[in-house]
């Protein structure tokens, strides 16, 4: 491999795969907190929760993406890195990260008009079931703040002084 600093790093969704090359860091969020991974990283298998990943690239540029929740695997084995940094060796020992998300979106493409107004609906909609206490309202006081944290989280990525 070119650089011993560069590995290979893939973020997969059911529609498509987002990203899927070389990475010289990734930035991510486990339940057990957060999270970077540079080459050469220990070999592990977590659960992603929402939040903003950046994946750092060689050539110093970083792509932010919101991710609402999955699963990492990070690999160091030979070949591990083949197929998404150019030149790896199928015998040379390499690190490949892996990120597979049900629903994740480039931060770029985040629309924050439709952030900003769904995050305002929520807000109202939980604000209005604060009246009512029973299974019903329970279920939908679930859903609609699972619904804010996802406009918040795609607001969050906008802050992200990171270039996209």
């Amino acid at each position: 491999m070119s650089d011993a600093g560069t590995f290979g790093a893939a973020l997969v969704t059911p529609e498509s795969a987002l990203y899927a090359g070389p990475a010289s860091a990734v930035m991510l969020r486990t339940s057990e907190g957060d999270l970077t991974v540079l080459a050469g990283h220990t070999p592990l298998v977590g659960d992603l929760v929402p939040f903003v990943l950046r994946i750092e690239r060689p050539d110093g540029m970083t792509e932010a993406f919101c991710v609402h929740g999955g699963f990492v695997q990070v690999a160091t084995d030979p070949g591990a890195a083949v197929g998404l940094v150019e030149d790896a060796s199928e015998t040379e020992r390499s690190t490949r990260v892996t990120l597979l998300a049900g629903v994740a979106e480039r931060a770029a493409d985040v629309d924050l008009a439709r952030a900003q107004t769904a995050r305002e609906r929520a807000i109202a909609a939980i604000a209005a079931l604060s009246s009512r206490d029973d299974e019903e309202a329970a279920a939908d006081r679930v859903a609609l703040e699972r619904a804010l944290a996802r406009a918040e989280l795609r607001l969050e990525s906008s802050q992200s002084p990171v270039l996209q």
